[in-house]
């Protein structure tokens, strides 16, 4: 579909569609969208509950700072103002949430920016999605998130799976059980759709050259990464990089 006609649909409805009603009677999930200050536009009934009930206008107009207590908040809005500023997307990040109403729980977060008519970002979407019975404690949890955050701090070396386990201090086995358990996918692929996600947004938000974006994200030469990238997305980085531009 184009998007002359998704915006002529769009106009055509009687209420502004945020999502937030689709999202409503789902209640492992919360749901957001935010604008260009990180101020909540759309927010589903999941997350007022567990902000402590009232209704959605509680929450709009506010910033993440400014609902979730403590640390936690601040490190939520610096997540969304490095969006905003054009960061990469976040997808299925484990994060310990902690919500104003005492509840505490794993979830896997997503968030993308929202783009207006002349490519500007002026806003962002995400979800949370609980994690329930995934590993037998928080602590088991707990070091799997330092795990996928230990490979995204340190894509451009080797990242051998030994390595990973010596560093976040749990077995190979536990790494490969729980990554397998709560993502689909196996370290080595989870290691790799990191390195892809990281190119991908060096491609499209930087004219560095495809040797530097090669090193930075963990291949050892220019040739393997096209060849990984290729495989992966179906075009090459220079194609890629050229239909990003010309969005």
């Amino acid at each position: 579909m184009k998007k002359s006609s998704q915006l002529h649909f769009l106009e055509s409805l009687a209420d502004p569609f945020g999502g937030d009603e689709v999202f409503d009677d789902v209640l492992d999930t919360v749901y957001f969208v935010k604008d260009e200050d990180g101020r909540y536009v759309f927010v589903n009934e999941t997350l007022v509950k567990r902000c402590g009930g009232g209704g959605k206008d509680d929450l709009l107009g506010k910033t993440a700072g400014e609902v979730f207590p403590g640390p936690l908040g601040k490190d939520f809005e610096s997540q969304d103002r490095a969006i905003l500023a054009g960061g990469a997307a976040i997808r299925s990040q484990l994060e310990l949430h902690i919500y104003p109403d005492g509840r505490q729980g794993w979830c896997l977060t997503w968030k993308r920016p929202l783009k207006g008519g002349e490519g500007r970002v002026v806003g962002l979407a995400g979800i949370s999605r609980d994690v329930d019975g995934i590993a037998s404690s928080p602590k088991d949890l707990e070091s799997l998130a330092e795990v996928m955050e230990y490979v995204k701090r340190h894509l451009d070396q080797p990242l051998r799976l030994g390595d990973l386990a010596e560093a976040t201090g749990l077995s190979t086995y536990q790494i490969n059980q729980r990554m397998e358990t709560l993502l689909g996918l196996s370290p080595k692929q989870y290691i790799s759709r990191c390195r892809i996600d990281a190119a991908c947004h060096l491609l499209g938000n930087s004219s560095d050259p495809l040797t530097e974006i090669a090193l930075t994200c963990g291949y050892s030469d220019q040739s393997s990464f096209t060849r990984q990238f290729g495989r992966i997305v179906g075009m090459t980085p220079s194609v890629y990089r050229n239909q990003r531009r010309a969005v």
